[in-house]
């Protein structure tokens, strides 16, 4: 059984489209298979502060077993800290729900246009997983996630 067959989510919170706030992801080459679990769902992992979606894909391109990326999605500016603290819940989501397993984790922000100096401050809230600390990497609105997730193959 594959690092994702042991993910344990209900898959009523599974996504097709990754579109929240008027602000869309594109999902074209993200590796697959991956799940896209939308954390505004009843039934998703998520308790408390949240992101709007979690991504949590088969890694077979790094030495590692799965990725995961909180996403969060804004359609005009953000708070850094704000934001900062709802991909902090999509990670405590994904340490419910992901085996131990060798995990890449990348945390996205979305936006159609947000402040510079917020953009700026994203570097003093980066979020924990797994005890380590990962920088929050920017998107906008409209692009590609797998520009993220891929790696060069060795």
């Amino acid at each position: 059984m594959s690092a994702l067959d042991q993910v344990q989510i209900d898959v009523r919170c599974l996504s097709q489209e990754c579109e929240k706030h008027g602000c869309e992801v594109g999902l074209d080459g993200v590796p697959a298979p991956f799940h896209l679990i939308d954390m505004d769902h009843p039934e998703s992992p998520a308790k408390g502060s949240r992101c709007d979606y979690l991504v949590i894909g088969s890694d077979d391109v790094s030495s590692f077993d799965l990725y995961i990326a909180p996403l969060e999605l804004k359609s005009s500016g953000f708070q850094a800290q704000a934001v900062s603290k709802q991909l902090a819940g999509g990670a405590k989501a994904a340490a419910k729900v992901v085996p131990k397993a060798r995990c890449r984790f990348v945390p996205v922000v979305a936006h159609a246009g947000a402040h510079r100096r917020e953009i700026d401050k994203l570097a003093k809230y980066p979020v924990r997983f797994r005890r380590k600390s990962y920088a929050i990497k920017l998107l906008r609105c409209g692009e590609d996630l797998a520009r993220h997730l891929t790696v060069a193959r060795p």
